[in-house]
């Protein structure tokens, strides 16, 4: 448990009065059902904008904030405390205004799932599906929505620079955070699904860590994408049918974007190697993607399965891009997954 729960006891003994017709239904002090929210984290200052995390919780019965937060909080209140005579920390005296604060004995730690929310890797709204959600937190995970600066503010490796940078500072304010640092995940849907399989499939390199804390690992155990492009060279062939010559410009900049390699510098897939390690993928994809093929997963699961890369695919059948593709049984999967491997 995180704190003293006979403190509790002692502080408010049960009440043993007993009404007609009164039915009794029992706490659960595991709060397992429970989730909590801490809003609007800044862990990084990037391009003159805030960037921030929206962080799901498994259930904490005291405080309802992370441990580690907490913990600071705390000592701020205890310097304004008046000090006890003699007493080695400031307490307060037996009429005080302070309400006495439960001791900690344990801190637990949690796996973390980061969502990279999708949105064409333009401005992203982090808050519109943390209730999706919640699931995870009741699983046991913490889920931190990360927000990444648009395309159109920083080009490429901007978003993925970000994302890293997120998990270099959890990782290090793992203490603050209760987050076990040896147990994070990425997720990410859409334009966070290409960006999550960056993540995963780049960790062996360096090349977009950039920020804080530069001798912190940004690998992960895990990469989920849900229908994510994989491979850009398919949209840049004239005349076939995905061809689309606006998305280059768009996520390199115009100049980038002329490079001979522009495309296999942003496709995920270029970066899976035999000589490599990995984290598992998860792939899924709906079988009527309208905006993303069906294929780019395709050719995801095959480049991985090549190498020798422990990878998971599922096709959802009649899902189109995003559309009816949040079902039970796609969240459950990936819960499972992630229990798996996390």
């Amino acid at each position: 448990m995180p704190q003293d729960l006979g403190f509790m006891d002692r502080l408010v003994p049960p009440d043993e009065t007993a009404v007609e017709g009164m039915k009794t239904l029992y706490a659960d002090r595991s709060e397992s059902y429970g989730v909590r929210y801490a809003h609007d984290v800044v862990y990084a200052r990037r391009s003159g904008m805030d960037l921030h995390l929206q962080m799901l919780y498994p259930g904490l019965l005291f405080p309802n904030i992370p441990m580690g937060l907490f913990r600071r909080e705390l000592e701020e209140i205890l310097k304004k405390m008046p000090k006890a005579s003699g007493a080695p920390h400031p307490l307060p005296p037996p009429d005080s205004k302070y309400l006495p604060i439960p001791r900690v004995v344990t801190q637990k730690r949690f796996p973390c799932v980061i969502f990279i929310k999708g949105s064409g890797w333009g401005k992203q709204n982090c808050y519109v599906e943390l209730p999706m959600f919640i699931d995870f937190a009741r699983a046991g995970f913490v889920v931190a929505a990360v927000e990444y600066r648009p395309a159109s503010v920083e080009p490429f490796p901007g978003f993925v620079s970000d994302v890293k940078a997120a998990i270099r500072f959890l990782r290090a304010n793992c203490d603050d955070f209760d987050i076990d640092p040896n147990r994070i995940a990425v997720l990410g849907d859409s334009s966070g699904g290409h960006t999550s399989l960056m993540v995963g499939s780049t960790g062996w390199m360096r090349d977009f860590d950039e920020g804080d804390y530069p001798d912190v690992s940004s690998e992960v155990q895990a990469c989920v994408s849900w229908y994510g492009v994989s491979d850009f060279s398919r949209f840049t062939r004239e005349g076939e049918k995905d061809y689309r010559p606006f998305l280059l410009p768009m996520i390199l900049g115009e100049e980038a974007a002329k490079r001979k390699d522009a495309a296999e510098l942003i496709s995920p897939v270029s970066y899976i190697r035999e000589e490599n390690e990995y984290p598992p993928f998860l792939l899924m994809h709906g079988d009527r993607d309208r905006l993303v093929p069906f294929e780019q997963s395709v050719i995801m699961c095959n480049k991985l399965r090549a190498c020798g890369k422990h990878v998971e695919f599922y096709k959802v059948k009649g899902a189109n891009h995003g559309e009816y593709f949040w079902t039970r049984e796609v969240l459950q999967a990936t819960i499972d997954f992630l229990r798996a491997h996390v």
